[in-house]
Parts: C-alpha cells; structure tokens; sequence
C-alpha cells in the first residue's frame, strides 16, 4: 500500500499522464528532505506534533508538506507556486545525492520525485488541481 499523486481531470488520469507513486515511508523521507532544504523542522510543525502554524512558512512548498498524505488536492493555485520551487527543491537534493542512492533517477524516491515535478507542470499547463 501507498501514495499516489495524479491529475485531477473530471474523466479521471491519462495514461501517458506523469503518476508519482512513494511508500508512505518514501514520502515521510521526501518530506522531511524537502523541509530540511527550506530550513523548516518538522518536529516543531502543526500536523506533525509541533505548535508552529504553517503559514509562518515563506516557501511554496508549504503547501505539498502542510498537507494530508493520502486525501485531498493542491488547487489550481498552489500547483503553480508549487512547481517551480519543487523543480529547484528535487534538482538540489538530487545535485547533493553524491552517491546517487537516494534522489537519482535510478532510485525509487529519485524517480518520484521527478514524476512529481512532471505532474505538476503537467496540471499547470492544463490549470489542473493535483489529487491524492
């Protein structure tokens, strides 16, 4: 069992369509890599036992970390302050991933992650929401 992002077309995904899929593991993994890269800590977040709110958090990338992990949907709009930072965000972890185990194409998460960004620039384009 896990995670899957897709477009959220009224008929339903496409299957050419970008299908980003982690274990939720993966995705604890990707989240808290993405927030270390933001200077966030998580531990200290609302959803994820801390006080602080989220909307103390200056960076799009707010909106994929502040969100439920298995309902829901990013809307037209936080795709678009989304992808750009994502695509920066996945291109410095993988640029850092000296070994290429973690964030590379050739790695689960890495492929994710990627397909992440391709989704999202996907839904921008066609000004799609991202469903969970």
């Amino acid at each position: 069992m896990g995670l899957s992002l897709r477009a959220g077309r009224p008929a339903g995904p496409r299957p050419t369509d970008p299908w980003p899929q982690w274990s939720y593991t993966g995705f604890g993994v990707f989240r808290r890599a993405l927030a270390e890269h933001i200077g966030v800590d998580l531990t200290q977040m609302q959803r994820f036992g801390g006080p602080t709110a989220w909307d103390t958090v200056a960076s799009p990338l707010r909106h994929l970390l502040d969100h439920a992990d298995d309902c829901g949907e990013l809307t037209i709009g936080q795709v678009r302050e989304l992808a750009p930072a994502l695509r920066e965000a996945v291109s410095s972890l993988a640029r850092q991933d000296t070994d290429g185990l973690l964030w590379s194409l050739d790695s689960s998460n890495g492929r994710a992650a990627h397909d992440l960004v391709a989704l999202l620039e996907l839904c921008v384009a066609e000004h799609l929401p991202v469903h969970f």
